[in-house]
């Protein structure tokens, strides 16, 4: 677009006057952002919808298996015998158990060792012939080296002979020896370098270096010269030596190799630390036996259970912790006990690896604590069931009160809902309540059977929203003849304690089935099975050898063919009747005639509204899906169709704008003749006047 000013010779204000122009002709786009609206407003309303049945299917999700639906409370009469816990698929009842003895894991103890308090010099040389202290450190008046370990003897050490050699670490070994009258000094090399190490004469807690006296040399003339490298009241501290320690576990041997500085701490740290450990735990136990037997080590293996053994092998060369230190403290042994009386041998018992019991009573897990007797009582728990119902009946109003939103037509405003008239959402709505208003497929009401969601307390009300009554309770109307009617109103809990197992069957049967023959016997159906009542011919041979089998839906009049093995028929895909399965014997052996019986395949109202909302949302084809598609292209059109008239209404903008510049150049040029035509007829009108004198 070219720049102008507007009316600069003419006066007019012809940017008003284009956009009024351009104003006038943005009509069909603000039609267009209206639609787009419209549609976007559709878009948002069919997600509300959507996550609303999204809700429903993840609810029913859960309540689609009877088996799970059955819940019970489990206690136990005395949980420091054992601990129970129920989870779906337990039965109600009570189980006495006898205890008589708990799974323990493998357990050795080491006869003991106690630590040496022991410290190490500072100063290191580089080996044991090096000088340790020269002869400017030995004077005349520094020449001693004296030490204490607590309560036991100072040891007093004189070095003046050597103060003008000065003194090796062998011979500061020596001669400290010597002095104390036991083993109390010692090389220690590190890092290829030595240094000098003393330690206490008698073992154990207590014994605190003091170091003090006269004419000390000033390299040993206090505790800051030293450091503690073995502390008497730490067991981990405890110097056990150089060897391999080999032990053997769950079938697995394992040889740790020790070196002679090696301590109590580091062994236990070389087992736990152990890449390869095969589940052995060590631990440091302190008990003063005596006094050199305070800490033990002890081996723990973590399995319970008679085939978890740990060994401490023979190829042990640690001194002190052969085979015959360890003392089994634990064996490793199964639990045993009986359920209700079983089995009853006197020294008959079920036995387990370990304490937690997972298979022993179906849906309970049993924890034992100690021997004795208790028992498991499991209780009917109909509280979640109840709860999730009720949830159920929350998120199927949510859609009735979004479907009312935009369907509905508003008094008020006299506008109607973005979906008025849709029949495709009415559908979703008219399919989920039509579940629970007609008989379930499958659930023909026969041997006290429930068949209506009525008949657990589900009901509409006139409104269309969903209503879960609790209790039974009765009502009466007046008909349009003027007679008075009554009804009763089927309540949940007495339902529940009426006909539980009838409850459960139809709100989460799934793969259960009947027949009303007694040679035909259901065995199975499978998730792609329809519900409902099917009709089953078979056919023999004089042999009893089934020749021919057909299943047709109940009420259709045309057969379609079954797979036969042996007596088994199955229904052959892609038939309504795929995968359910029957077992089938000849009635009247030898006589060829045909079997025929009718057969009911069951799916609860849960598994029933589990497939519908599957297919809703479906990702490819759902309900859902497709109308997200729909309105989303409706979008990317009405965007195209946008796009064409805002790039046509900037043309015309740029076409008005150039039309208008036009105009002022011309009247430009027209004022610029003007002025001419001024001046020559003024010229002619002065010599026209000159002429006249």
């Amino acid at each position: 677009m070219g720049f102008a000013l507007s009316g600069v010779f003419s006066g007019i204000d012809t940017d008003s006057i284009i956009a009024y122009e351009i104003q006038a002709a943005s009509a069909p786009l603000y039609r267009l952002m209206d639609q787009k609206d419209e549609w976007e407003t559709k878009i948002s309303a069919t997600a509300e919808i959507e996550s609303r049945v999204r809700d429903l299917q993840t609810l029913v999700a859960k309540l689609d298996d009877s088996s799970t639906l059955r819940q019970v409370l489990a206690k136990s009469s005395d949980t420091d015998i054992f601990d129970v816990t129920a989870t779906g698929g337990a039965t109600e009842g009570s189980h006495e158990i006898i205890v008589n003895q708990l799974a323990t894991s493998n357990k050795f103890v080491h006869a003991g060792v106690t630590p040496t308090e022991a410290w190490t010099h500072v100063k290191t040389v580089s080996d044991a012939n090096a000088f340790f202290f020269s002869d400017s450190n030995i004077t005349a008046t520094e020449y001693k080296v004296v030490f204490q370990f607590g309560d036991d003897a100072q040891v007093v050490v004189n070095l003046s002979a050597y103060d003008a050699t000065g003194i090796t670490l062998n011979e500061l070994i020596t001669e400290i020896n010597t002095a104390a009258g036991y083993q109390a000094a010692s090389e220690v090399v590190e890092n290829g370098q030595s240094s000098l190490k003393i330690q206490a004469q008698v073992v154990g807690e207590g014994k605190d270096l003091v170091i003090s006296g006269d004419n000390l040399i000033e390299l040993f003339d206090g505790t800051n010269r030293l450091t503690e490298t073995a502390d008497g009241d730490t067991g981990a501290d405890t110097i056990i030596g150089a060897g391999d320690f080999v032990y053997t576990y769950d079938g697995e041997t394992r040889t740790l190799t020790l070196d002679a500085d090696s301590t109590l701490g580091q062994l236990r740290d070389l087992i736990n630390n152990d890449s390869n450990n095969p589940g052995v735990t060590a631990s440091i136990l302190e008990y003063e036996v005596d006094l050199t037997h305070k800490f033990h080590l002890i081996l723990s293996g973590d399995q319970t259970g008679s085939d978890y053994s740990v060994t401490i092998d023979a190829g042990t060369d640690v001194i002190g912790f052969e085979t015959v230190e360890w003392e089994e403290t634990q064996t490793a042994q199964d639990s045993e006990f009986r359920v209700d009386g079983y089995p009853s041998g006197p020294s008959d018992w079920i036995t387990r690896s370990g304490n937690t019991l997972t298979d022993v009573i179906d849906g309970v897990t049993i924890t034992l604590q100690a021997t004795g007797t208790a028992t498991a009582n499991l209780t009917r728990s109909t509280g979640q069931l109840e709860e999730d119902l009720g949830n159920l009946v929350n998120i199927y109003n949510g859609i009735v009160l979004k479907m009312d939103e935009h369907t509905g037509y508003d008094e008020t405003t006299k506008q109607g809902g973005v979906f008025q008239g849709d029949t495709v959402l009415h559908s979703v709505l008219r399919q989920i309540r039509n579940i629970f208003t007609v008989s379930v497929p499958g659930f023909d009401g026969s041997e006290g059977e429930l068949s209506l969601a009525s008949q657990i307390g589900i009901e509409f009300e006139r409104d269309g929203t969903m209503v879960l009554h609790q209790n039974s309770d009765s009502s009466s109307s007046t008909n349009d003849d003027g007679d008075l009617t009554g009804y009763v109103h089927i309540g949940l809990s007495d339902a529940l304690k009426d006909n539980f197992s009838g409850v459960l069957a139809l709100i989460g049967a799934i793969g259960k089935g009947g027949s009303d023959n007694a040679n035909v016997q259901f065995n199975a159906a499978g998730s792609m099975t329809t519900s409902g009542t099917y009709e089953v011919k078979v056919e023999y041979d004089v042999g009893d050898n089934i020749t021919d089998a057909w299943f047709r839906t109940k009420g259709d009049t045309v057969w379609r063919a079954a797979t036969f093995s042996g007596n088994t028929v199955t229904g052959a895909e892609g038939n309504p009747e795929y995968l359910l399965s029957v077992t089938v014997t000849q009635g009247s052996p030898g006589s060829g005639d045909p079997v025929e019986a009718e057969v009911r395949v069951q799916k609860g109202l849960a598994g029933l509204l589990h497939d519908l909302t599957e297919a809703f949302l479906d990702p490819i084809d759902g309900t859902f899906t497709t109308k997200n598609n729909e309105y989303s292209f409706a979008v990317e059109e009405i965007d195209k169709r946008i796009q064409s008239q805002e790039s046509r209404l900037e043309q015309k903008e740029d076409w008005l704008r150039a039309k208008y510049a036009r105009l002022e150049a011309r009247l430009a040029r027209l004022d610029s003749q003007r002025g001419a035509f001024e001046a020559m007829f003024q010229s002619l009108s002065s010599a026209q006047d000159k002429a006249k004198k």
